[in-house]
């Protein structure tokens, strides 16, 4: 089944466009083909953004787990480090030296690598789901979406889309893994459907047959930095907000006059 991510143009495409394969065949596709792949963020605030739009689109966003180009890099003392947009992920092939499904660093590369890094006992909470409350305040969430307001209204939109879909109220767990070696190990962030709710996994296998990457065109990020990151974009609160305004205004005004408000609400 080929997933529909886009509504007209084509910003977004997965790899592989059918199904899943492993990362290290597919990365070096995706680069080639003059993308990049999709970060934590990113992924995110597209789940965010497609809310609204047409059920293909929307469930093909929300209902399947995306391999991203933020990594998680396990030290043998027990460090961990979370890289953003890591270019070694990015450069990963059919040759790459795997143990386990994760890229072998050596020691001085894991020094290098410009991250956050957590001692063993300082990560968070992690192998269970979270409550809404420890999913805003996780170190490690915080970290990948780099924006506490992103991470809020998407923390929420995870809780309320969940509740009201799966019945369930825990949700957002951080899944990691270790090195099984004496050298540091790369893996790269995964982060579930909201069947799965929506948990960020760190112990996926770059050669393994499930992998799915999305690759982003450059272009997408350029206009963004030539003034669309100006538009302030709405949150969860804000359409409560809204809501909870109009409802006092309902014995106020009459209907024609809110009408125009609904139908604008019902776009949002």
């Amino acid at each position: 089944m080929t997933l529909k991510l886009n509504t007209t143009k084509q910003p977004y495409k997965t790899f592989p466009e059918k199904g899943t394969a492993p990362n290290t065949e597919q990365m070096p596709k995706l680069i080639a083909d003059g993308r990049i792949p999709i970060n934590v963020a990113i992924l995110m605030q597209r789940r965010l953004d497609v809310r609204n739009a047409e059920k293909d689109v929307k469930s093909s966003w929300i209902d399947n787990y995306f391999d991203t180009g933020d990594a998680i890099v396990y030290h043998p003392d027990g460090r961990v480090k979370v890289v953003l947009d890591s270019q070694h992920l990015r450069e990963i092939n059919p040759k790459s030296k795997l143990n386990g499904g994760a890229l072998i660093l050596a020691e001085d590369i894991y020094n290098g690598l410009q991250g956050e890094e957590f001692k063993k006992d300082k990560i968070g909470k992690t192998g269970s789901s979270l409550s809404k409350a420890d999913a805003k305040s996780h170190p490690v969430w915080k970290v990948l979406a780099r924006d506490q307001v992103l991470l809020n209204d998407y923390v929420d939109y995870i809780f309320a889309e969940g509740k009201q879909r799966f019945e369930y109220d825990p949700a957002m767990g951080i899944y990691t893994s270790s090195t099984s070696g004496d050298v540091p190990e790369m893996r790269a962030w995964c982060v579930c459907g909201f069947g799965g709710g929506s948990i960020a996994y760190g112990g996926g296998i770059l050669d393994g047959d499930v992998g799915r990457l999305v690759g982003l065109a450059p272009e997408v990020l350029g206009a963004s930095s030539k003034g669309a990151s100006n538009i302030k974009t709405y949150t969860m609160e804000d359409l409560q907000a809204f809501d909870s305004t109009a409802k006092r205004l309902e014995g106020v005004l009459t209907s024609e006059v809110l009408r125009p408000f609904i139908r604008l609400r019902e776009k949002l």
